[in-house]
């Protein structure tokens, strides 16, 4: 049976025809406001939105590489409250290909984070950033962000981990 047959597709929904080059551990973190809009960046190696986060690095914890993501990509310093869930299936949209012809799979952990301090900046792996509504996402947003974002809303009603950011 040919990869393509299962039709899994990348985050930016692009079939995926082989198999992943390489799997690699990674956090995302989800940063509400107080109006319940989500944080997002536009990604500057293919231009679509997602949410903070990118690879761990030796010796570092999820949780602390999801702080770090979030800082380097906007200025933000966070307090990571909670997971919401990890990511390894790739109906989940966790793999993508990148410019250099590198596919990767990314085992991802999402949390739910809280901004206690910075201003919002452009990093060089982003075009752009602002915070949107989760129903009113950009037009290139990742498959993977919506997912998380479904998810992260469906935590939120769940657990108590974010009453003290007003999103209950």
């Amino acid at each position: 049976m040919q990869f393509i047959e299962h039709g899994f597709v990348d985050c930016t929904g692009q079939p995926l025809t082989r198999v992943p080059d390489i799997v690699m551990a990674s956090a995302t973190g989800v940063v509400f406001d107080l109006s319940g809009r989500v944080l997002l960046q536009q990604r500057s190696d293919n231009g679509w939105w997602g949410l903070p986060g990118g690879g761990m690095d030796p010796a570092e914890s999820l949780t602390d590489c999801s702080a770090r993501e979030i800082f380097e990509e906007t200025g933000l310093t966070v307090d990571v409250k909670c997971m919401v869930k990890v990511y390894s299936d790739l109906k989940d949209f966790t793999a993508i290909l990148y410019p250099d012809g590198n596919l990767v799979q990314y085992v991802a952990a999402l949390f739910i984070c809280s901004r206690i301090a910075g201003e919002l900046r452009i990093s060089d792996e982003s075009l752009d950033i602002g915070y949107y509504f989760p129903k009113e996402l950009p037009e290139m947003t990742l498959l993977s962000t919506q997912l998380r974002i479904d998810d992260a809303l469906k935590h939120v009603r769940e657990h108590s981990c974010v009453e003290e950011i007003g999103l209950h």
